[in-house]
């Protein structure tokens, strides 16, 4: 019976031993440089289940990468970001904060920075990136009204920059014709020149039930129109001067709904006026920047 105790004994030290080599070891190698691990601290750390810290490490890598992704993309885009921004009254910064908490756990879409989606939960399909901003600011405007400015600044500048405003909208929404465009707006506001429709920023003559339509700035107004002849005219395969008159400037004849014979000589003229001015335009050069 001694031998069976002294053999449990020895045994019960053993594994004593081999229970605190890896247990001081462990001590050892955290203590290193007058470091001391609490009891908290180490129970906190026995407490959590082995897979929880790579999955946590995992997740804020893909987000720190999703995050720089954005900002790079987004510092690229400034100016194009700076323009639009200003053309919905809204502070750019506030653009750029939201765009990076939409994108910080998503892969942005280059088309759909915004992540608008269609009624079927997938994400819309964007031509451009421009496009898809400007989608997006319709969407930021409604939900965030309070940092949207709706004061109306009349236009008072040259007509020229009016023209190019047309002419790099339609750069955006390029199923529009820009010498169409520009013929027609020219067409309603006497070559841009009409006070009257300059102090609502409205030159395409769009009327609402009271009377001309305002337009917080002209950029604002002509992307509007731009926007408008887009959607409802372009895309409903009403592409010529002749169609876009039956509906945008009609009059009866022989019981028929056609364009105003009018209008129509003032358009077709204007497209022969405007017909040198289609070189391209950039967002840097309506900034003004050199």
């Amino acid at each position: 019976m001694k031998i069976f105790k002294a053999g449990n004994a020895v045994r019960n030290t053993l594994f004593s031993v081999l229970l605190l080599i890896p247990l001081q070891l462990h001590i050892g190698y955290a203590s290193t440089g007058n470091t001391e691990i609490s009891n908290d601290t180490a129970n906190a750390v026995e407490e959590l289940p082995p897979s929880a810290t790579p999955n946590v490490v995992l997740l804020s890598l893909e987000t720190d990468e999703n995050s720089k992704s954005t900002e790079i993309f987004l510092k690229k885009n400034k100016n194009t970001i700076d323009f639009l921004a200003k053309t919905f009254g809204i502070k750019s910064e506030h653009i750029v904060n939201d765009l990076m908490e939409i994108n910080e756990k998503n892969t942005f879409v280059e088309n759909n920075i915004g992540l608008l989606k269609n009624k079927n939960g997938k994400l819309k399909n964007f031509k451009s990136f421009e496009e898809g901003l400007i989608e997006y600011l319709y969407k930021f405007a409604d939900n965030n009204k309070k940092l949207v400015s709706n004061k109306i600044n009349p236009y008072s500048g040259k007509s020229s920059y009016v023209i190019n405003l047309i002419k790099y909208f339609t750069t955006i929404y390029d199923n529009v014709d820009y010498l169409t465009a520009v013929s027609i707006g020219a067409a309603e506001s006497g070559h841009y020149t009409v006070k009257s429709m300059l102090k609502y920023n409205n030159v395409y003559g769009g009327m609402s039930s009271k009377g001309l339509i305002k337009y917080k700035n002209i950029e604002y107004g002509v992307l509007s129109y731009i926007r408008l002849l887009s959607k409802n005219y372009y895309d409903k395969g009403l592409n010529t001067v002749e169609s876009i008159g039956r509906v945008y400037c009609p009059r009866i004849e022989n019981g028929k709904k056609v364009a105003s014979s009018h209008w129509l000589s003032l358009v077709r003229a204007n497209k022969n006026k405007y017909a040198n001015t289609t070189n391209e335009i950039t967002v840097e050069k309506l900034l003004n920047i050199k």
